[in-house]
Formats: structure tokens, sequence, C-alpha cells
């Protein structure tokens, strides 16, 4: 969802780096948040919720922008198409994976998906990876080989395969759906292609939800109530607003490094508050993902 920006930019402050690293923060703790939420209601439902309110909320900051709600004629169907690979498909995978994996491996598993991007670029959009790219790559995908070994990871329980199976999907799906976003130069303007692509999403999403959970209830909770209004708030709007103004001032790759220690955040305060454990492997693992992620990130 990031739009084509000019090479010239202002240099970015202190704000604008203190923004970003409160959009690390509290991406990083939606998903102990989403965690604490998922006994409470079916993923697929939760996910139907969240994307209808950040919808209308954004719906409503545009008019207050005075900004338009459809794209421009030509990129609807485009942008509809990966908005729904990007949010309703990816948020769907990641939150149902959600339910059997800790919320500090889900996220770093979903944050590989620059691992996946580097052959899906390639053969969807022509570009040829870099030999910066190509090790930072394998450095990521050995880190997720080292994740997968049977010491940190119990094979003989079928729902937690499942769980990290989804979440390796939805980290493909949203490397599809970057890989097609990059094919071509976009003149929606940014907050227009996150409101569609939000609301194409919520319009699939939303009548799927009780085919799939049909008898799944729901109950108002504390925790369920603070996740969604958490995520109408601040996981979209208001971080959202902050990421735009990052990309106003300095390169999406940039800004992009930096976003990247969001699992990093999730792990160690899933450590904290979940007792997620941070065993020898688990360190060497996540060290390898966020070199490889880091490594990719800074390659031009």
């Amino acid at each position: 969802m990031t739009e084509q920006t000019a090479t010239a930019r202002p240099t970015p402050g202190v704000a604008i780096y203190a923004q970003l690293g409160a959009v690390v923060l509290f991406w990083g703790t939606n998903w102990l948040i989403m965690k604490a939420a998922l006994p409470n209601i079916g993923p697929f439902t939760f996910n139907a919720m969240r994307m209808t309110g950040s919808a209308l909320l954004l719906g409503v900051l545009l008019a207050a922008l005075r900004m338009p709600w459809l794209p421009l004629r030509g990129e609807r169907a485009a942008l509809g198409f990966i908005g729904f690979l990007q949010v309703g498909g990816m948020l769907a995978l990641s939150t149902a994976g959600l339910q059997w994996v800790p919320p500090g491996r889900a996220a770093v598993l979903v944050y590989t998906m620059q691992i996946w991007a580097l052959p899906l670029a390639y053969l969807i959009a022509g570009e040829r990876p870099s030999g910066q790219r190509i090790l930072g790559g394998l450095l990521a995908f050995a880190g997720v080989l080292v994740f997968f070994n049977p010491a940190l990871l119990d094979w003989s329980d079928g729902r937690v395969l499942l769980g990290n199976g989804l979440l390796l999907g939805s980290a493909l799906w949203w490397a599809l759906a970057a890989s097609l976003y990059r094919r071509r130069v976009w003149r929606t303007p940014f907050w227009t292609q996150t409101f569609w692509q939000i609301a194409v999403s919520a319009a699939v999403v939303v009548p799927l939800a009780p085919l799939l959970e049909a008898g799944v209830p729901v109950t108002w909770a504390p925790e369920l109530v603070g996740a969604l209004v958490y995520n109408w708030l601040i996981g979209t709007a208001l971080c959202y607003w902050w990421w735009s103004k990052a990309l106003a001032v300095m390169p999406a790759a940039q800004a992009g490094q930096i976003v990247c220690l969001v699992p990093i955040t999730a792990l160690l305060e899933s450590a904290v508050i979940f007792g997620e454990p941070l065993s020898l492997g688990v360190l060497l693992s996540v060290g390898l993902i966020a070199a490889g992620i880091v490594t990719t990130a800074r390659s031009r």
C-alpha cells in the first residue's frame, strides 16, 4: 500500500523517527492484543469487524481531508485485487494461525515476506535480485529452517503445524501482493489506496466469516472490545498516518528497515508477558531472519 514518491524529499526530523518508533511499538504490541482477544471470537469474524471499522474510520478521514474514496479509473480493479491479497487474505491467514502459535513467533513468520518476495518479484515483475538481496534471502531462509527444527516446534501437534503453515501462507500472500503492486506506477493517492484496499477486503471477508465460522460464539469480553478499538484507532488510523508522513520524507526502503523491528518487538514483549521462551535456538533463528530482512531492505 505504498505510493510511489519522488526522489527529492525533505530531511526527516526527530519527530518522524519518533513516530516510526511508535509505529513499531504499536504494531508489535498488536500481536499480543490480538492473541488475547482470539479466545472470544473466531479469527475471520474478528477480521471482518476489524476491517469494517477501519474502512469506516478511514472513509471519515478521507471526507475530512477532501480526498476521493475511489481510486482513479483504470486502477480500481487492480488495487482492489492486490488489496484483498495483502489486507484481507494476509490478515485472515495470519490471525487464523495466531490461534495456535505464540504471538512473537507468529510475527516473525509473517515478516519473512521479504524472503518469498525475491523469487516472486523476479517471476511477476521481472526484477532481477542483486547479490545482496540473494544473500539476505539465504540468511533469512536459514533462520526459518532453524525455526522449524524439532527442538523449537512440536511436529506431533497438528494444530501447531497448521498454525505455522497459515502464518507462512500469509507471508507468501503478502509477498505476492507486493510483487503485483510493483509492476506499475500508481497515480491514486496513498490514503485512497489504503481505504480502497481495506474496504474491498471487508466486502469479501464480511459475508464469508459467518459461513466459515458458523456456530462459533462471540463473547464481548474487555480483551475483544479493546482489541477492536485498538486496531481501528491506533493500528490503522494513527499508524498509517505516521507511516505516510515518513514515506513523504524518506525512501520506502529506509522506513521499511525500521518497521522490520516489529517482529522483534512482538517477540520480546511476548517473552515478558506470555512467557514465550527465548532459547538459544530461537535467538539464533530470529537473528538470522532479522539479518536477512535488513540485508535485503538495504539493497538498492
